[in-house]
């Protein structure tokens, strides 16, 4: 991928709209960004991750925050791509989220948007346009920012990081999560098995806690070793001997207890049959007053019915004599209710005369009332005619006033369309402000930049002026402290040779000049010059010496500026007062013309901001003028309506009074009344008697009926008093009793209680010959049946047995219970850790292999996987960084194993051919680590490219490092670079440094002010 052609209008520090050609670097492989900080050249990267993967280069950067400071909502912001891309070319357009210029109104919320144009298509969806150029690209955004985007510092933490950091680097890079994720699945499952191993050993040791037996030396030993298959073998043989003792335990224990319900039966019948014997004295006693008893019982029921029989006939008797006093009553009743009705009947065939002609006096009536009826519509008639000619007359007056209003309404329209004519022409003229506007600050722009860069000039050529007073001053203070320094140097040297001589014997040789004769010795001064003061004087010259050779750089890079800045505003320096005042006033100028501008357009604003509210006094004054229109078509249809409907009505009326017989309504109100009156009097007469005499016509009915029912009861009556009174006489005969048989009926308690007793008595006598034959059926079975009491002596030994043989069998069985418990824990625990001692040794030791043990120096599966990987970047980097060091330095993956047991495999040493050892990375000096860390950089750039299918990405971004290398190393750095131009790639350079501009030719340049940044390209 390479890029083509970058746009960006109101795009971070960049206001205006600027355009980057990269393709005037076709000559040049290697191009410089410079500029100020902060004035936008990291800028540039992210305007085209964002065009490409729709994100900025760098994590602190928001994508939706990429809109100019300086720009306002008017501004539009946006980036446009244009990328080659094996001979195809490419573009991408998006526009963040933003507030921008309306189409409708001044300003909008703009959404973001894409436009991704290929051969044959163009995609506007987001999130297809982001797919298809990954795809196109071959890279992520992250690989992307790996491979072509080397940001500030990144790559030496890289060169510096110890194993554990550079693998957190390369498993995001290299995707090797899947070797992590199979390091951690092996500890965990190893892990899991050594829990469950302990867990088993654990429960085993439990197990054999359980285990109850008497001294076994064999199985001690067994438990002590941990030997299962001997402890199981010695447990189930003890299982064996115990369960044959149980059951020796439970045969003695039931024979006992048969014995001990054999015994308990015996005494239970022998005692039964004594009380058998004395239970049958009573019920003999008992049975003669039973008998009695019956007797009594047999009497009552024979008295008692006589009674009744005589009861029955006394009550037969007093209903008949009752039944023929009320037959008498009946007779009379009847006789009295035909005399009434015959009197009743006369009167009603009176009033059915007067009720047949009911129905004549019915029809004068409905007669009458359309008489009455054609009155009120006369009436309503009558009341119709008024509404109608008010509503007529109402309607022609507001006719006048909707015609009256609609004329002015129209007129106002009319006015308003005009203004809004005139509205449109302002607007178009506001525009046309607007451009001249923007010319005119583009302008003011380019004047105040120039004007400041002439203020600059002669700030520093007033500082020029004070530097060369001050240069004066240092060199007399630099001659001065020489002067003092080489006299205090040349006493101080004099007064060591006066030492000397003092020193001196005649014959000797002189220690210096090895001479025995010594005429003429060194004499001393009255100086006094010590080492301290000529040291004082030394540093004093050297601080002057440094001082003087500041201010000579300070005035050479001054006076360079000047000319260099002279020659970019294309004047010589001794017209910049001149050019400075020119300027000013043509800035002057512009500032009068942008503000007379604005202050217009100010005005038209104004003027235009009314267009919306005229609008909608257009679009209201429409709507009144259709509602008026409409008013008046209703108006005139309701006094046409209003016409035809009074003429209509007045005819209606005039037949109505044709019909009328009477001449007034009152007059046949009356004569309806009384009509009416006299209906409903005779209709109340007739129904009034109708009901009087269907009732005595029922009363009379019914009295008969009740009479004939009577006269049939009391012959009934009469047959059953006759009945009664035979069979009374026939139960007297044979019941043997004479009159007094009352006297044996007893009361209700009395026979129940005997019943009760007599029954008493025959469950008892029957329970008591049960239980004899039991008794003695059992005693004749018995053997050695012998007295009761030798029966309970026997149950009494065998009572005191039981407990000893039962307290022995519940000591076997809890004992045998729990040693086939214990046998079937060890056996279940001995199947299952089999097979986990199995899986615990293949799967501890892959985990203990793979996540880095002694044997592999702590090596883990993934960072050996990343190894090989780091191994190609180093070969890469290698070629690169032998070029950059005159092939001094070359990496190694270090083999030495660092102190400790943490992460080994992928630290860095560094080999000096020089000295032909290695050494670590941090032993570098700044400028070779750069070096190392570019080529590093470059080394994975390339093994990424590789490991992704062969992509190529033709473009490379190195952000800043440069400073930190002297002359050579920066020449070799450069030559690095442009030997990636036989690979097909463009370079280019994040720097401040002042002497890459002269080593690069090609410049992308940013320079800044207080409107907003521009750039561009310098080939």
């Amino acid at each position: 991928m390479r890029p083509l052609k970058l746009v960006m209008n109101a795009f971070g520090p960049y206001k205006d709209k600027v355009e980057i050609d990269f393709t005037q670097f076709n000559q040049s492989s290697l191009f410089l960004i410079s500029g100020p900080t902060g004035a936008g050249k990291t800028t540039i990267f992210d305007a085209i991750a964002y065009a490409l993967f729709d994100s900025a280069s760098g994590d602190d950067r928001d994508k939706n925050s990429f809109k100019s400071d300086h720009a306002t909502d008017l501004d539009l912001c946006y980036v446009e791509l244009e990328f080659e891309l094996g001979k195809k070319v490419y573009k991408v357009h998006r526009t963040p989220d933003q507030t921008g210029p309306g189409t409708r109104t001044k300003t909008r919320k703009i959404k973001s948007s894409v436009e991704f144009h290929t051969e044959n298509s163009v995609t506007t969806k987001i999130l297809e346009a982001n797919q298809e150029i990954q795809e196109l690209i071959g890279l992520t955004y992250e690989q992307f920012r790996q491979i072509v985007m080397l940001p500030q510092g990144a790559f030496k933490k890289m060169l510096e990081s110890n194993s554990r950091q550079k693998e957190e680097i390369f498993r995001n890079i290299f995707e090797t999560d899947i070797y992590g994720y199979f390091q951690e699945e092996l500890k965990k499952k190893a892990k899991t098995l050594s829990d469950q191993r302990k867990k088993y050993e654990l429960a085993l040791q439990e197990a054999f806690k359980r285990i109850d037996s008497e001294e076994n030396e064999t199985l001690d030993k067994a438990i002590a070793q941990l030997d299962v298959k001997t402890v199981l073998s010695e447990l189930d043989q003890i299982i064996k001997n115990e369960n044959e003792e149980l059951k020796q335990i439970r045969t003695h224990l039931s024979d006992f207890q048969e014995e001990k319900v054999r015994q308990v039966r015996l005494i239970e019948m022998l005692g039964k049959r004594d009380a058998l014997n004395e239970e049958k004295v009573k019920l003999d006693e008992q049975e003669k007053q039973v008998d009695q008893y019956k007797t009594q019982l047999v009497n009552h029921e024979k008295a008692e019915k006589l009674v009744q029989l005589q009861k029955n006939r006394q009550d037969a008797k007093t209903e008949k004599e009752t039944s023929e006093k009320r037959l008498s009553e009946l007779n009379e009743k009847i006789q009295q209710v035909k005399t009434e009705r015959a009197t009743v009947d006369e009167r009603y065939k009176s009033i059915s005369i007067a009720y047949k002609k009911l129905d004549d006096v019915r029809k004068e009536v409905l007669k009458l009332n359309e008489e009455l009826n054609r009155f009120e519509i006369e009436k309503d008639k009558t009341i119709q005619l008024s509404a109608l000619e008010k509503r007529k007359n109402e309607s022609q007056v507001k006719k006048e006033q909707i015609t009256e209003q609609h004329k002015q309404l129209k007129d106002k329209h009319q006015s308003v369309k005009t203004a809004l004519t005139e509205l449109s022409k302002t607007r178009e003229k506001l525009t046309a402000c607007y451009k001249v506007l923007s010319t005119k600050k583009d302008e003011q722009n380019q004047l105040n930049q120039r004007l400041n860069n002439l203020k600059e000039v002669s700030q520093w050529r007033e500082q020029g002026e004070e530097l060369k007073q001050a240069f004066q001053a240092a060199e007399q203070t630099l001659d001065k402290a020489r002067a003092e320094w080489q006299s205090a140097k040349s006493t101080y040297f004099s007064q060591l040779s006066v030492v000397l001589a003092g020193e001196l014997e005649e014959g000797k040789p002189c220690p210096v000049c090895g001479s025995t004769e010594h005429p003429t010795k060194a004499q001393a001064k009255s100086e006094d010059i010590t080492k301290e003061r000529v040291d004082t004087f030394e540093k004093k010259k050297e601080t002057a010496e440094k001082t003087f050779n500041r201010l000579v750089t300070q005035s050479e890079h001054l006076s360079h500026q000047v000319t260099e800045r002279c020659e970019e505003l294309g004047i010589s320096p001794k017209d910049i007062q001149n050019e400075k005042e020119k300027v000013e006033e043509n800035t002057e100028a512009v500032t009068e013309k942008i503000n007379i501008l604005q202050d217009e357009i100010k005005t038209e604003e104004a003027a235009v901001k009314q267009e919306e509210a005229l609008t909608k006094e257009l679009d209201t004054l429409e709507k009144k003028e259709r509602e008026a229109a409409e008013g008046l078509y209703k108006q005139v249809s309701i006094i046409e309506n209003s016409e035809v409907r009074l003429i209509e009505i007045s005819k209606e009326i005039a037949d109505l009074k044709e019909k009328q017989v009477y001449d007034s309504k009152e007059q046949v109100l009356e004569l309806v009344v009384t009509k009416e009156r006299a209906i409903k009097e005779t209709e109340r007469q007739e129904k009034t008697t109708r009901e009087e005499l269907n009732r005595l016509q029922n009363t009379l009915a019914t009295a008969e009926t009740e009479r004939n029912l009577t006269e049939k009861r009391i012959k009934e009556l009469s047959e059953t008093e006759e009945k009664l009174k035979q069979t009374f006489r026939e139960r007297m005969e044979t019941s043997g009793f004479q009159d007094d048989f009352a006297d044996a009926v007893l009361q209700e308690e009395l026979v129940e209680k005997r019943k009760k007793e007599i029954q008493t008595y025959r469950e008892a006598r029957a329970i008591h010959t049960n239980a004899v034959k039991e008794v003695a059926d059992f005693l004749e079975k018995a053997d050695s049946v012998d007295s009761k009491e030798a029966h309970e002596t026997r149950l009494t030994e065998i009572e005191a047995t039981i407990p000893e043989w039962e307290i022995k069998r519940d000591r076997y069985i809890q004992k045998t219970s729990q040693n086939q418990s214990a046998q079937e824990t060890i056996q279940k625990y001995q199947k299952q850790s089999e097979y986990i001692e199995k899986d615990y040794q293949l799967y501890g030791e892959l985990s203990r292999m793979a996540n880095g043990a002694k044997e592999t120096d702590y090596v883990s599966f993934e960072r050996y996987v990343l190894g090989i990987y780091f191994e190609e970047i180093l070969d890469a980097a290698n070629t690169r960084l032998a070029q950059m060091t005159n092939n001094r330095y070359e990496m190694h993956k270090k083999v030495e194993k660092a102190k400790g047991a943490g992460p080994q495999g992928l630290d860095i040493d560094v080999f000096d051919h020089h000295t032909g050892k290695a050494r670590g990375v941090s032993t570098l000096s700044g400028g070779e680590t750069f070096k190392a860390s570019l080529a590093l950089a470059l080394g994975l750039s390339d093994v990424i490219q590789s490991q992704n299918g062969g992509v190529s990405v033709d473009t490379l971004f190195v952000d800043e490092g440069f400073g930190t290398l002297d002359s050579d190393s920066l020449d070799n750095a450069i030559q690095t670079l442009l030997d990636l131009h036989e690979h097909g790639r463009l370079v280019g350079i994040i720097s401040h440094v002042e002497e890459l501009k002269t080593r690069i030719q090609s410049h992308i340049i940013v320079e800044k002010n207080t409107s907003g940044s521009q750039a561009y390209v310098q080939a």
